[in-house]
C-alpha cells in the first residue's frame, strides 16, 4: 500500500465511497454480451487518480454534489476505454496485474468494448444534461486519438522533437487530467477565472505525470507492473532519449536509432540505450522538466484559499514526481 497516496485520499474518503457506489451501479446496467467482461472492466480499476482529482478540485472550490460524481464517473469510464485501446495498440498482454481484455478475449472484442465505453462516457454526460462539459469531453476524445496516431507516426520516422513530444503527451495524458481539474470546478459552479486556473493547473499536473511515467520506463526497479524499456521496444522516443540524442554526436545518434529500431528483436540493446540516455543526461533533463511543470501547478494551487482539499491536491502534485508506480 502506498501510504502517501492513502493520506492524499483521506480528505475525500467518504466521497470516494460514494463515487465507487455510483461507478459500480453504472457498470451493472451495461448488459455486455458476456457478463464477465463487465466484472473484468471493473478490475481495471487502478488508483482512481482522475476521479480523485475531480473530487479534490470540486471540494476546494465548492460543495461536492451529484453532478461531481456523474462527471467523475464519466471521466473514469472514458479513461478505462483509452487503456483498453492502448493495450490493443501496444499488444499488451497484462494490465494492472491481470490479463488485458485483448489477450483474455481478442483484440476485436477489446476494440468493441473500448468503443462502447467511450460512447457510454459521453452518454452519461448527455443523459444527465451536463451540457457545460460536453464540448470539452468530446474534444478530449479527439485529442486522445490524435496523440496516439501522432506517436505511432513518430515511432516509424524516429525523429520526434521535444516540442512534438510535449504535444503528444498533452493530447494523450495531460488533456484528460486538465479536464478533470476543470470539470471538478465546473461541477460546483465555480466562476470562469477559477475554472481556467484549475484547467491550467491540471495541464501542468498532467505533463509532469506523463514525464514521470516516461522516466520510469528507464528504471529497472520501477513498480508500474510493466517491464522496463517497453517504450523502447515500441520505438517510442520519449523526453529522456530525445534530449540524450540531441546532445550526442551524429555518429552516436545513428548508432542508437539503429539499435532502437531493432531492440524489439534484440532486447540486449535496451540496456545499451538506457546507459546512453543516462550518460548524456537524458534522465536528469527529463526530471528537471518534470519538476518545472510540477512547480507551475504548485504555484497556481498556492493562489487558492487554504483548505484540506487544496493541501491534498498539492500533496498529489508532489507525489506524482516521486512515485514508483
Amino acid at each position: 500500500m502506498d501510504l502517501i497516496f492513502e493520506d492524499i485520499k483521506k480528505t475525500i474518503a467518504d466521497e470516494l465511497v460514494q463515487f465507487k457506489k455510483f461507478y459500480s451501479e453504472e457498470f451493472s446496467s451495461f448488459n455486455f454480451v458476456f457478463d464477465d467482461i463487465t466484472q473484468y472492466v471493473l478490475n481495471y480499476e487502478g488508483k482512481l487518480m482522475r476521479p480523485i482529482i475531480i473530487l479534490l478540485s470540486a471540494k476546494m472550490n465548492g460543495r461536492i454534489c451529484k453532478k461531481t460524481y456523474i462527471t467523475a464517473q464519466s471521466m473514469e469510464i472514458l479513461h478505462t476505454a483509452t487503456l483498453i485501446h492502448d493495450d490493443i495498440v501496444d499488444g499488451a498482454e497484462i494490465r494492472r496485474g491481470i490479463p488485458s481484455i485483448q489477450s483474455q478475449w481478442s483484440p476485436q472484442i477489446a476494440v468493441l468494448v473500448g468503443d462502447f465505453l467511450l460512447a457510454k462516457a459521453l452518454d452519461i454526460i448527455t443523459k444527465n444534461k451536463i451540457y457545460d462539459i460536453i464540448s470539452t469531453a468530446t474534444k478530449i476524445v479527439k485529442l486522445l486519438s490524435e496523440g496516439e496516431l501522432f506517436q505511432i507516426q513518430k515511432s516509424i520516422t524516429l525523429d520526434t522533437t521535444e516540442e512534438e513530444y510535449l504535444d503528444i503527451i498533452y493530447k494523450k495524458t495531460a488533456s484528460l487530467i486538465c479536464a478533470c481539474t476543470r470539470f471538478g470546478a465546473v461541477s460546483v459552479g465555480a466562476d470562469d477565472k477559477t475554472i481556467e486556473k484549475m484547467t491550467e493547473t491540471g495541464r501542468n499536473i498532467g505533463l509532469a505525470f506523463q514525464i514521470r511515467d516516461d522516466i520510469l520506463d528507464f528504471d529497472k526497479g520501477n513498480k508500474t507492473g510493466k517491464t522496463y524499456g517497453n517504450d523502447l521496444r515500441e520505438h517510442k522516443l520519449t523526453l529522456p532519449l530525445i534530449y540524450a540524442l540531441k546532445n550526442s554526436t551524429a555518429g552516436k545518434q545513428k548508432e542508437i536509432l539503429e539499435k532502437l529500431s531493432a531492440c524489439a528483436e534484440n532486447p540486449q540493446f535496451i540496456d545499451h540505450i538506457i546507459e546512453f540516455t543516462q550518460k548524456y543526461q537524458g534522465i536528469a533533463y527529463a526530471e528537471q522538466k518534470m519538476k518545472y511543470f510540477c512547480n507551475q501547478a504548485l504555484n497556481l494551487l498556492e493562489e487558492f484559499p487554504q483548505s484540506e482539499a487544496r493541501n491534498s491536491l498539492i500533496m498529489l502534485t508532489k507525489y506524482i514526481t516521486t512515485r514508483k508506480a
